[in-house]
């Protein structure tokens, strides 16, 4: 058993390591992070500096934690650091075949550990700046300790658990469940040691959002604002965009902020903002019934879907060859699972440790929205009962496991979720174009762009940013036509607007740029470049009162304009 499971994590961690060094031919973004992983590099790189983030962790600490001590030791060496990711996702299937053995014996743990090495995502996650990987070692880990008997080792289970909570908060009633089941049954001072240990491990981090910000916050002060963004009115099930949010993680927060703290009508801080879209999200849904029971079910047929949904980094735009080394798509994981719960029974595929942590998994991509990274544990976590399954496919002559779990490979398969992950890939190539214009790759950004916008014609960013890039390659006219598509996708797109309005100024056709502006700026009323140029707009055309007028208007949303331009409108001035 140890020799053959050595092999299969040397063979897969070998592959990995060829993905990794030929990763910065295909990717765009290797060592340019986007979106998360670049709010978590700022963060490392303010703390390895000696700095922090102020005020109450917007987004859970442990990963930044890792990362800046990485900074610290081995600078920006980001081959070095996803080599290591690789490894702990490797450490990961072995310590779960572990698990597993436990269970239901070698073969069972062995086709685990393969299963897990074989699914994409794990590999692709592990190559990006994200917590993924170090979440998923934790997660085994306290699987494995959690399993033992002893109070030491529930103890152990518990650190395990809160360290997996810093990573991903969602996690965080796993310990509850674990003593309450040590609880009934009648091991009280294992389950005390279990919730003693995480409630001690997380208690550093409530302590510092406490002294932050007045109240006691677990871990981070993002749960409502996430929520909100998967059950405000028009949701689909995947992220979707929402009036006020731009889809930056950097001003996110202030964001919610400012939008709560509008709709309040007072000035609210992090925390009240957060409580305040998690009373929005929960009103939202129960206005509309039979929408909330559409959304769930759309929720829960994506989560079983065999597409892998994008959010930050999108694992179908993944260009590597290597990636054909992890070619196991999710629907079969689901299938073998099914097949081995039945054929084996809860019992031998796990047992209450991993199902219960399985449904706290499922908890996530249902409650808030699904993604390939919310779903990610929850791939790995059927990677147990599907290891089950392969080991009892010999075995197994009932035609009902055979049976149902055949149904659920092809439910998988077969969901129609085609449309959707065009829009997904259009999104994700916007921001690659972004990445690459950026660089100063303007013909690549410019290709790049082109696809999305082929992909999905109703991204207005994804137009956006192709009219940002033709302005960068002196493109006048490409890039005034991108704009306009833009605002056909969505009239209210503020940069859109704000990037025309400018461009129509430049041209001597500031007449045309007001009611553009002003239609954004309705949606978007903080958007500072969208009012500045709205001022410009109406001074350049010679209507002063309506540049005054916009001016106290900017004002009142809390929004700071340039003295100069502010002093040249009110002193009645030439533009």
């Amino acid at each position: 058993m140890r020799r053959r499971l050595a092999a299969i994590l040397g063979v897969g961690f070998l592959l990995r390591v060829v993905y990794v060094l030929v990763q910065p031919h295909f990717d765009p973004t290797f060592a340019r992070p986007i979106l998360d992983g670049a709010y978590y590099l700022a963060w490392a790189r303010a703390l390895a500096e000696g700095g922090s983030i102020g005020g109450v962790y917007y987004m859970p600490p442990l990963y930044p934690w890792f990362l800046s001590v990485f900074l610290r030791v081995f600078g920006e060496a980001w081959t070095l650091l996803f080599l290591l990711q690789q490894l702990m996702v490797v450490a990961s299937a072995g310590l779960l075949a572990l698990v597993e053995r436990k269970a239901s014996g070698d073969g069972a743990a062995l086709a685990t550990a393969a299963l897990v090495l074989l699914y994409h995502p794990t590999m692709f996650f592990a190559s990006r700046p994200l917590g993924e990987s170090f979440a998923l070692l934790l997660l085994s880990a306290a699987l494995l300790l959690a399993g033992e008997a002893g109070e030491r080792q529930g103890f152990a289970a518990g650190v395990a658990s809160g360290l997996l909570s810093l990573a991903r908060p969602n996690f965080l009633p796993l310990a509850p469940l674990w003593a309450a089941r040590d609880f009934f049954a009648g091991r009280p001072r294992r389950a005390a040691a279990l919730l003693g240990a995480t409630v001690l491990t997380i208690l550093p981090v409530a302590c510092h959002n406490h002294a932050a910000s007045g109240h006691w916050v677990p871990v981070s002060a993002n749960g409502g604002i996430v929520f909100w963004l998967g059950n405000a009115p028009g949701a689909v099930g995947v992220y979707t965009p929402v009036a006020g949010f731009g889809g930056s993680l950097a001003t996110q927060q202030q964001e919610a902020t400012a939008e709560a703290s509008a709709r309040a009508g007072r000035t609210l801080e992090a925390v009240e903002s957060d409580g305040f879209w998690w009373r929005e999200g929960l009103r939202a849904r129960a206005a509309d019934p039979a929408g909330t029971i559409v959304l769930l079910a759309k929720r829960a047929i994506l989560t079983i879907d065999t597409a892998e949904h994008g959010l930050d980094y999108a694992p179908a735009l993944d260009a590597n060859p290597l990636r054909f080394a992890a070619p196991l798509p999710f629907a079969v994981l689901l299938g073998l699972a099914v097949f081995g719960v039945l054929a084996l029974g809860f019992a031998r595929t796990g047992g209450f440790t991993l199902w219960s942590s399985l449904l706290v998994a499922v908890a996530a991509p249902l409650v808030f929205y699904v993604s390939s990274r919310h779903r990610l544990p929850v791939a790995f976590l059927l990677a147990v009962p599907a290891g089950c399954g392969v080991a009892a496919l010999r075995e197994t002559r009932r035609a009902v496991p055979f049976a149902v779990g055949a149904c659920a490979l092809v439910l998988s398969f077969g969901i129609p979720s085609a449309e959707l992950m065009r829009s997904e890939k259009a999104a994700a190539l916007a921001v690659v174009a972004d990445v690459q214009r950026k660089a100063g790759e303007l013909d690549a950004a410019a290709d790049t762009s082109r696809r999305a916008t082929e992909l999905d014609g109703a991204n207005a960013i994804a137009w956006f940013n192709r009219g940002v890039i033709a302005a960068a390659r002196g493109n006048g006219a490409e890039a005034e036509w991108a704009y306009r598509a833009a605002l056909a996708a969505d009239p209210t797109q503020p940069d859109a607007a704000a990037n025309l309005a400018g461009l129509l100024v430049a041209t001597g056709r500031a007449a045309e740029a007001p009611a553009a502006l002003e239609k954004a700026l309705a949606a978007w009323p903080r958007h500072a470049v969208g009012w500045t140029n709205l001022v410009v707009a109406y001074a350049a055309s010679g209507d002063r009162e309506r540049a005054r007028d916009a001016v106290r208007r900017a004002s009142g949303f809390g929004v700071t304009l340039n003295p100069e331009l502010v002093s040249t409108v009110e002193g009645r001035e030439g533009p």
